[in-house]
């Protein structure tokens, strides 16, 4: 039963009500100016990247923006980079949302090294989540079965090598994978990003809905979908599966 729910709801999402809207992420959506700081959230692929995006963004009201984050490595892709106004161009140090990457992974060498982006990684508050090499790999054959598309894996063992080579340093917290998983934890991370940020905590700390809420998880995907930020609790995940 928990497969064949996971199996109507991921091809649910990725046809009747897909992820990628403009009310959800950038691109489709067009990067607003908020006047404040961005967050990097920099993860290896399967490191908990939407559960840490989720946290910021149900915790710290300021960061409910539209689109609700941006993708990076999208607005990098040639087929972007290329267009007659780049999406990117418009992305400022101050434009005060939550940017999602998985850099350098899947980008050329020189787009990672160009001003432009190194400007923006310098400016933003950057958390990075440090996760076993040998989870990430379970978690992706998980990724690749639930994925209608059928792709392939994009990380490689050299991959993870090489996320954390450009990463180390640069970031200003670095969680544990298992630290989303702890409310105690997370409230306090919440706490260092506010302050960070010059923004307010949400009163009462809202972490992940539980993995047997399949419903409830369900509804807050679908609500983000249509609703965006306006979403009484946003869930941008993906597929429905076991990190």
């Amino acid at each position: 039963m928990s497969r064949f729910f996971s199996k109507l709801t991921n091809v649910i999402g990725s046809t009747v009500l897909p992820f990628s809207n403009p009310r959800v992420v950038c691109p489709p959506g067009q990067p607003g100016h908020y006047g404040r700081r961005n967050i990097i959230v920099a993860t290896p692929m399967r490191s908990g990247t939407h559960l840490l995006i989720d946290m910021i963004l149900n915790n710290i009201p300021a960061y409910r923006t539209r689109p609700l984050y941006i993708d990076i490595d999208q607005c990098l892709n040639p087929r972007h980079l290329t267009a007659p106004d780049p999406v990117f161009n418009r992305i400022s140090p101050q434009s005060g949302h939550v940017l999602k990457t998985h850099l350098p992974v899947g980008v050329d060498p020189e787009i990672t090294a160009d001003p432009a982006v190194t400007t923006l990684i310098d400016a933003a508050l950057i958390i990075t989540v440090r996760r076993d090499k040998t989870e990430i790999e379970r978690s992706l054959k998980q990724w690749n079965a639930a994925s209608t598309e059928g792709r392939s894996p994009r990380h490689r063992d050299e991959d993870y090598d090489r996320f954390w080579q450009f990463w180390q340093g640069k970031e200003t917290i670095e969680l544990r994978f298992a630290d989303l998983f702890d409310p105690q934890a997370m409230t306090a991370t919440i706490g260092r990003i506010a302050e960070a940020t010059g923004t307010q905590p949400a009163a009462l700390f809202r972490g992940p809905a539980p993995a047997h809420r399949k419903l409830a998880i369900l509804r807050n995907k679908a609500l983000t979908r249509i609703a965006g930020r306006f979403a009484p609790r946003i869930d941008t995940t993906i597929h429905t599966l076991k990190s």
